[in-house]
């Protein structure tokens, strides 16, 4: 997910990147600190150091996909 926020961050409306995408890109690194733990043979921490921003996220990208669909809609001379 992170990978995906990074590489396709042109295509954001927003000209700076949202704080709930900054938050799924820690979240996403927090574990890989996990993981790296875990190959060590530290199994003490399960969790992320952040906190998935799961409806925040779902708020976000659920807005932000009919905004487009809308506007795709605009420039194709098609009413939504």
């Amino acid at each position: 997910m992170r990978d995906v926020v990074v590489t396709k961050a042109d295509l954001l409306i927003e000209e700076e990147v949202p704080p709930v995408l900054l938050d799924l890109c820690a979240h996403v690194s927090g574990y890989e600190i996990t993981a790296a733990r875990w190959a060590c043979g530290e199994f003490g921490e399960y969790k992320s150091v952040i906190q998935f921003p799961g409806p925040e996220l779902k708020e976000y990208t659920t807005t932000r996909f009919a905004r487009l669909k809308k506007e795709q809609a605009a420039l194709l001379g098609r009413r939504r």
